[in-house]
């Protein structure tokens, strides 16, 4: 085994220590605004899905009418 085999095994068995460092914090004003993103983005879905059903329903109540 040379030195660059050796070396090689060293940062492999370090990577796994790696993934569990110690990252910047949290800021939590970005954390606020993701997630008032994903509201406006889940009642945007939400409209959706309550519009299209709507008008399946109103579809379905004209057939049975006739």
């Amino acid at each position: 085994m040379n030195a660059k085999e050796g070396a090689k095994r060293v940062e492999e068995n370090n990577s796994p220590t790696d993934r569990f460092a110690v990252k910047a914090r949290l800021n939590l004003n970005d954390l606020l605004r993701r997630r008032s993103e994903e509201k406006q983005v889940d009642k945007k879905a939400n409209l959706i899905i309550v519009s299209s059903v709507t008008a399946i329903a109103a579809v379905v109540l004209l057939i049975l009418s006739f």
